[in-house]
Formats: structure tokens, sequence, C-alpha cells
């Protein structure tokens, strides 16, 4: 009797014990395949959202009436178009990079810029005139199936020289090939990247020679 006893408390115990095993390993499966899917959703998110930044800066460089230009807070032009994008600065409405500026025949001007919010955000605003505020500060990410954050953002103006791959020097400014400006700015290229976390980024670039009327 007593052995048999014995015998039946520890085959409950080897028993409990795979049982224990069986379910943290299910347990363990669980969430791994939930961060997989999340992480899935996440770099889906990222792409889909990049994309279609990328394509509405396309469209926007493509359709252009005028020349973009670009606006760096840390040397404004003289004569500055979305420069402050807001009498009154908030995170929204303040950045420290370069401003894409898409010009309109019909008078106000879209302003592209990477904001100051934590993390920044990617932004669009119209400014009727240039003591107008730019708004509204639209969030490029709103919509978007995960949080996402812009970690860089670059504009650069593209001369028919640099359209080229030449270079410009010298003074007065001239291009390394002959008969191509360096004065005249036909388009724009960008590169920004989206984030959805640690390794979950993607760049996206956009390079345009706009339509000169």
């Amino acid at each position: 009797m007593l052995c048999q006893r014995g015998s039946s408390v520890i085959e409950v115990l080897v028993a409990a014990t795979v049982a224990v095993g069986i379910a943290l390993g299910l347990t363990v499966f669980f969430l791994l395949t939930l961060r997989v899917g999340k992480d899935v959703d996440a770099q889906a998110a990222v792409q889909r959202q990049g994309g279609a930044i990328a394509d509405e800066l396309g469209r926007q460089l493509r359709l252009v009436d005028g020349s973009p230009k670009v606006e760096d807070p840390a040397s404004p032009p003289d004569t500055p178009v979305c420069l402050p994008l807001t009498a009154t600065p908030s995170p929204a409405s303040t950045t420290n990079d370069p401003i894409l500026v898409i010009p309109n025949a019909a008078g106000p001007v879209t302003c592209y810029y990477r904001d100051t919010s934590t993390p920044p955000q990617l932004r669009r605003c119209t400014k009727p005139t240039p003591a107008d505020d730019c708004a509204p500060a639209a969030n490029l990410f709103s919509g978007a199936l995960a949080p996402l954050f812009a970690p860089a953002w670059t504009v650069t103006v593209v001369t028919p020289c640099g359209a080229l791959e030449g270079t410009c020097g010298g003074t007065p400014t001239v291009c390394s090939i002959a008969g191509e400006s360096c004065a005249v700015i036909p388009g724009a290229n960008i590169v920004f990247t989206v984030s959805a976390g640690t390794n979950l980024s993607e760049t996206f670039g956009v390079a345009i020679v706009a339509n000169r009327h």
C-alpha cells in the first residue's frame, strides 16, 4: 500500500510539472506570436505611411506652379515665406530642419516640415500670406496603423547643374558642366525616415524636377 501511495504522489507531481511546463511554453509561444504580429503591423504601417507621404510630396512637386524653395531656420532668407510658421511657437509649429515651400500662383503656399514634438512628426500647413500663421499643422502620420515618428528629414534644392550631377562653385558661381545653371531652382530632393520604434525604421526619398512655366 505504501509503495502504491508513494508512486501515486510522484506521478501526480510529475504530471503537475509537465502541465506547468506545457502551460509556460504555450504562454511564451503566445507572447512571441503577439510580439511578432505587432512588429509586422508596425513595419507595414511604416511602409504604408512613408509611401503615402512620398507619393504626396511627389505629386505636389510635379504640379507645383513655379519653383519649390527651401527655407532653413538656421539661416532664413531675407524674405521668408513659411518662416516663422506661427506667431506663437509650439512644438507642432516649430522646426529646426529645412522647410519645403510649395508655391501657388493663387497666393497661399504649402509648407512641409518636421516639428520639434517628442517624438518628432512630419507636418503640412498652408500659409495665405507671409504675415499669417501656417495652419492647420496637419500631422502626416495621422491615421497610421501604429504610432510613428520621423527620426530624420532633409530637403535640398535641385539646380539644373545638380540634376546632371554637376557641382557649383567659384565667384561668381558657375557649374562644372558648361551651359548649366546654378541659380535656377526647378526641383527639390527630399529624404526622410519613418520609424515605429527600435529596428522598425525605413528611409524614403523623393527627387523631382518641377515643371517650369
